[in-house]
């Protein structure tokens, strides 16, 4: 599908604000959330918060012109002739020591599958370019430049690859098997997460995001299906998302990740309309932003079991922020802020980094924890305060005959008991949240060095 735009009339005055064109596309998407048929095949991951491609020339013109729009999945419309189902390839039964066990599932452009190492008697994974894209040299290019940038990342919140090579003719990367399925299998539960389940898995993400941050690299397609899991051990586990601290999240699928050096310039539209940032929907101007937004998307559905929007093309034409996560879900209000502010409209209105958002995600589940508490112990404070070395000024007890003594019960007058459970509990809270934010900031300061 490739929308014309209508050419400007004689004497009609250049846009350099860019409104007509965000009309425009605006009018584009509304369209396309319209016309387009929801996917049947389980398979099509158009379910999955509706993947969708979309791709901008540059050209010269007004308005939506050069643009087209690919749905990626069972069935693809793209210019160039590519469209139709994607064909998968049945990569040999051996990849020198790989050993070929079974298909694990087809993604946008490529098929996975389950190999495993006889030497060194571990799963692996094999992504293998789709033979139906094999003849785009730039998406060749594209799915080559995500190994190169898994292969930099090195770190144990990013799918590692161990190997790149060609099979009859077929371009294929070896990389870490995640043997507990992805964070879309706990969406695909159906009920919210605990809260303390949703922040250690977005500590993870934020941990492998802002590995690919530091080398320069935007993500761009941050969602439950590109966040794996794996045994923390390495070796094969239960179902999909066990225990807490036995699983290990990884960050995965670049294939359509950017360098931030040449973000400004983007001529690409890609990502998920669930989960992408608005700024996404002009493909300029991005930055890491657009991955805090992406990754804020993920904790909302995590902990409240909705969408942030339906993942249709058309809620990108006039995005606006989602319900409060407390106002829709049994959450406590101390996430509301942290989430909202990922997922504001305007980029310098989000957290400046992942890491900040996961600061923040640390900070409103310790207050959550001290709101489930119905009340505090008021020895149990007393002797954590004395820990702490937190006394009064004057700790001379006092002397209940002392006419002076302002302590005195029978006097309606006198002020309350400084020490009393509100006080303690008040004290013990600030407390807290100081340690939390200090704890937080020196622990996510270790992990990132």
């Amino acid at each position: 599908m490739q929308p014309r735009g209508e050419p400007a009339a004689a004497g009609e005055r250049a846009d350099p604000g860019g409104h007509e064109q965000q009309r425009v596309l605006g009018r584009l998407l509304r369209v396309l959330g319209e016309e387009q048929h929801p996917p049947t095949d389980p398979a099509d991951p158009r379910l999955h918060g509706g993947e969708q491609v979309l791709e901008r020339f540059a050209v010269a013109g007004r308005g939506a012109q050069g643009q087209r729009i690919e749905l990626v999945g069972r069935q693809v419309r793209a210019g160039g002739g590519h469209s139709g189902t994607i064909r998968s390839v049945a990569l040999p039964e051996r990849l020198g020591r790989l050993r070929r066990v079974d298909r694990i599932g087809a993604g946008a452009f490529a098929t996975f599958w389950l190999y495993h190492d006889d030497e060194l008697d571990s799963p692996v994974s094999v992504k293998a370019l789709a033979d139906n894209w094999a003849s785009r040299e730039d998406v060749t290019e594209r799915f080559l430049e995500e190994a190169r940038i898994l292969r930099r990342a090195d770190s144990d919140h990013v799918v590692r690859v161990y190997d790149i090579g060609e099979a009859a003719g077929t371009p294929y990367f070896v990389m870490s098997y995640a043997d507990r399925g992805s964070v879309a299998d706990l969406v695909d539960e159906g009920r919210p997460l605990p809260a303390a389940r949703v922040v250690d898995l977005m500590a993870q993400a934020g941990r492998g995001v802002d590995v690919l941050h530091r080398h320069g690299i935007i993500h761009r397609d941050l969602k439950p299906a590109n966040l794996l899991l794996r045994s923390a051990h390495g070796g094969p586990g239960g179902g999909a998302g066990g225990g807490d601290g036995d699983v290990r999240v990884m960050v995965a699928d670049l294939g359509v990740a950017k360098a931030m050096l040449h973000a400004s310039g983007l001529t690409q539209v890609v990502g998920t309309p669930a989960y992408m940032a608005p700024e996404q929907a002009h493909g300029i101007g991005l930055d890491l932003r657009a991955d805090v937004h992406a990754l804020g998307a993920v904790a909302y559905q995590l902990l409240t079991g909705r969408l942030v929007r339906d993942g249709g093309l058309g809620s990108l034409a006039s995005p606006s922020l989602p319900p409060a996560p407390s106002s829709v879900a049994p959450v406590s209000p101390a996430f509301d802020t942290p989430l909202l502010r990922s997922l504001a409209i305007a980029p310098e209105d989000r957290w400046p980094d992942v890491a900040s958002f996961v600061v923040a995600l640390r900070e409103a589940l310790a207050v959550d924890r001290l709101e489930q508490q119905d009340a505090l112990d008021p020895m149990a404070a007393t002797v954590l305060l004395r820990s702490l070395a937190i006394a009064p000024e004057d700790s001379s007890p006092s002397d209940p005959s002392d006419p002076s003594d302002p302590s005195d019960p029978s006097d309606p007058s006198a002020p309350s008991d400084p020490s009393g459970p509100g006080a303690l509990r008040l004290v013990m809270l600030s407390v807290l949240m100081l340690l939390v934010t200090f704890g937080a900031a020196y622990g996510l300061t270790l992990a990132l060095r």
